[in-house]
């Protein structure tokens, strides 16, 4: 299948966790409905319609960190928007219209991005957008704050690996069918959920495992049937497609 390929990079990137409304915190890594998001914005999709015209159904994502996670954690002035603006969102002058909030960022983050089995339109759009470093919206990793940097690396075909062993640098989804992963001493992994696979109505239909090295080094297990393919020569995780998550 085709695969178009592209990196993201910024100062900041926020990617909230649905649990953390109070303290907002990140995961380390665009989730595939963040990826959705900056698709779209790449062409000029609306809101209410990206998730249609990108496949939701049937799009493949990869991700990869291009390097270490690095954690940052600050307090953001909020603006209390029901009652503490006038109708320009302007503080009123008796109230206290601000309240500072902790949130975490994900500092001078970088992600390689490898996305398969778009419809046909929006794969040339998307390349022809890519090679010329358009966007009609602003690119950002997660909050419209965070805006992010775009370039174009390639395409290629992903082609459906058939082996027991396997050793990747992105992050993998993790599935409980005969999947094993080699952990190794000293290093660090991340192991959680994060949604997968959203529809125009913003309802997330699937919630997916994943496995994360943080320090960019590859991971390496058995098993993980239809989620590897080789791209340049390279093992892919890609996330499985709704088909395959039922």
């Amino acid at each position: 299948m085709r695969c178009i390929i592209f990196e993201v990079q910024g100062e900041y990137a926020h990617f909230k966790k649905p649990y953390s409304s109070a303290s907002p915190v990140s995961f380390p890594f665009p989730p595939p409905t963040a990826v959705l998001g900056l698709l779209g914005a790449i062409l000029g999709y609306r809101k209410y319609e990206y998730h249609e015209r990108l496949g939701w159904q049937s799009i493949r994502i990869g991700i990869r960190l291009l390097k270490p996670i690095q954690v940052f954690r600050t307090a953001i002035n909020l603006l209390h928007t029901k009652d503490g603006t006038d109708a320009y969102f302007r503080p009123k002058a008796e109230k206290n219209s601000h309240t500072p909030m902790p949130f975490e960022f994900i500092k001078s983050p970088a992600y390689r991005l490898y996305v398969a089995n778009l419809p046909e339109e929006a794969a040339s759009g998307l390349v022809t957008n890519l090679t010329q470093g358009l966007s009609v919206y602003s690119p950002s990793l997660g909050l419209a704050s965070c805006l992010a940097d775009v370039e174009w690396v390639g395409e290629a075909d992903a082609d459906a690996l058939k082996v027991s062993k396997w050793e990747t640098n992105t992050v993998v989804p993790f599935t409980t069918k005969g999947m094993k992963i080699y952990y190794e001493d000293n290093r660090r992994y991340h192991r959680f959920r994060v949604p997968a696979i959203m529809d125009s109505e913003r309802i997330v239909h699937y919630y997916q495992e994943v496995i994360l090295a943080d320090n960019t080094k590859t991971i390496s297990g058995t098993g993980g049937e239809n989620l590897f393919f080789e791209v340049n020569n390279e093992t892919i995780a890609f996330f499985p497609n709704f088909g395959s998550s039922k």
